[in-house]
This record gives structure tokens, sequence and C-alpha cells, in this order.
């Protein structure tokens, strides 16, 4: 006798694509970009500072066209008069700043709050300009975070954090990070990542602790040799960039190890150890050569990032990105007058 059909049966989950890592690469090398760099100091200097904003294009061309992804590169897109005419409204804003100042004093503290609450403002626009002119395979990135949040992550809790001597400050980190991933696409694929901010007071509370560590060695140092004290500065600085080298890394790993985009994800594997070495050489290299391996410095620290930096592709990349294409090419890409209004993020 036949069994019946159970038409009710719960179907197999669909199994998860296989993830191919695809490693990012950088191809720049010290001497090609020390040309570009010389030519950029020179002109910067002989203009006056209005030559900035096409040093700084040049630079990012090179940068990004030195770094690929599989068989292509990224690309750099800014015009340098958008960079040129956000320069120029920062700088007339700072001018105005010190001429009401001069002349009123009393109004220095209240221009300085109207400028926190402008900051949140330029974050956008900074991150948006960034993205849109970054580019890899013909798809722009996109940004699509508000004022709101960037007030709450870049000036509430930073305010906040240092009401509370710092205790805030790792949940701040964990916003502003998480706002930032969040908030970007590529073409109209967005990035997540479910970042925690027990995670980041596990990676600040140990960075507290090695820098007592040190700071305990250094005293013992001090009450046992004596003589030593004079050359204290020169051997605890190197402690201390160990905490900073320490931050960096975890945070980026952190963060870049549970960002996603879409079924993609991505893996960075920096220690702290070798990046504080290529930190702390770097400037002590450029110190001997006063500025001069400027250039070799910056391009050791993208190869070892790049280096260090993987995308588990889900599939394949080539049909991921001609979806993007397909996307980007049926709604258009958003353009605008986005100046760059640059902002350390």
């Amino acid at each position: 006798m036949n069994e019946p059909v159970d038409t009710h049966a719960t179907p197999a989950p669909a199994a998860e694509p296989k993830l191919n890592p695809v490693d990012f690469q950088f191809h720049g090398k010290a001497g090609e970009f020390f040309r570009i760099w010389i030519v950029n100091v020179c002109l910067t200097i002989i203009t006056l500072g209005i030559y900035s904003a096409w040093a700084k294009v040049r630079t990012n061309q090179y940068f990004y066209g030195h770094t690929s992804l599989g068989d292509s590169r990224f690309e750099y897109t800014a015009q340098p008069m958008q960079i040129l005419k956000g320069r120029l409204i920062a700088f007339g804003a700072f001018m105005l700043y010190q001429l009401i100042v001069s002349i009123m004093p009393i109004l220095g503290l209240p221009i300085l709050l109207i400028f926190a609450l402008v900051m949140p403002w330029i974050i956008v626009r900074s991150m948006m300009f960034r993205h849109f002119n970054t580019r890899y395979r013909n798809i722009r990135l996109g940004f699509t975070g508000n004022y709101v949040d960037a007030l709450i992550a870049y000036v509430a809790l930073p305010v906040g954090s240092a009401l509370t001597l710092g205790l805030l400050y790792p949940y701040a980190a964990c916003r502003q990070q998480r706002w930032l991933v969040n908030n970007s696409r590529f073409g109209k694929t967005p990035f997540s990542a479910q970042l925690k901010a027990g995670a980041f007071y596990s990676i600040y509370l140990a960075a507290i602790f090695l820098a007592i560590s040190t700071g305990i060695l250094f005293f013992m140092v001090e009450i046992s040799v004596p003589t030593m004290l004079p050359l204290l500065p020169l051997f605890l600085l190197p402690f201390y960039y160990l905490v900073y080298a320490y931050i960096k890394v975890h945070v980026t790993n952190y963060t870049v190890n549970n960002a996603q985009l879409g079924e993609h994800q991505f893996e960075s594997r920096m220690k702290t150890l070798p990046y504080l070495w290529i930190f702390f050489s770097n400037m002590i290299v450029m110190v001997l050569t006063l500025g001069l391996a400027t250039p070799w410095a910056m391009i050791r620290v993208a190869r070892y990032r790049a280096d260090c930096t993987t995308a588990q592709v889900a599939g394949d990349l080539d049909q991921f990105v001609q979806v993007q294409q397909d996307q980007q090419n049926a709604l258009g890409e958003e353009l605008g007058e986005v100046l760059d209004l640059e902002f350390g993020v």
C-alpha cells in the first residue's frame, strides 16, 4: 500500500553559497609615488595651499588606482575644484570666526556651540563625497547617513563620554563605526555590521590595562635605576604607541570581520606588533629624513592593510558586479553638488 504524501512537509533549507576568498592587493611603489608627492608639496607651497586640492586628487588617484580586488582596481573620480570650493568655504568660516572673536571675545563659546551642531552635517557631506567618488568596476559607492544619527554619534556621545570621565567612549566608538558601515553601500547593495558595544569595551579595557602595566613597569625601573630617569621618555614612547596600535588594529579587525555586503563577508588579519613596527619605524625614518620618507611610509601602511584584508565572496564576483551595474544603469547615478567638506572620520 502506498504511503500518504505529506503535502505540508518543511522544505529543506537552501544551501548557503560557498565563500570564495578574493584578496585585496596594493601595487604602489615608494619611488614611483615619491615623484608625485614631491611635486604636490612644491606646488602647494608655491601656490600658498591652493594646489592642495589637486594634490589630494593626484594622491587618492594613485592609491585607489594601485589597490585591486581580484583583477580590477579602484578609482577615485573627484574633481579638484570640488575640493577647492570646500576648502575655501572652511577657510572663510575660520577667518570669520577669528575676526568675530577678536572683536567680541564673548561670542567665542556660542560660535563653537554652533560649530558643534554644524559638524555632523559636515561629516555626512564628507562621507557622501568620499563614497560617491569611489568606484570599482564603474560601480560607485554610496552613503545614506543622516544628520540626527551623526549628531548622536559624533557630538552627544563624545560629550557624554567627557562628562562620565570616558566611561561612554567605547560605546561612542561603537556607534560611530556602526553608523559608518551601516550607511554605506556598493551600488544598490548596502553594507551591514552587527557591532556590539561590549566588544569595544573589551578592546579599550585591555588597552587601559596595557597602559597601566607599562606605567608600573617604568615606575619600578625609575626606582631601581635612578640614572635611567632622563632616558625614560625615550623608552616610554614606544610602549604608549603600542597602546595606540592595539586599539587601531583590534577596532579595525572587529569592524571589518563583522561587515557584510549582502551575502559577501570580509576578513582583516592585522596584528598589533607588525602594525606597531610599521608605524614607529615610519615615524623614526620620517624624522631622520626631514619628511622626505613620507611617501615610503604611506606606501608601507597601504600595502600592509591590503595584504591583511580579504573579501569572502559568496558565489561569483563577476555576476554580483553585473547585477550592480544593471541596477545602477536602470536607476541612474545620484548626482548632485556635493562639496568636499572633509572631516577626519
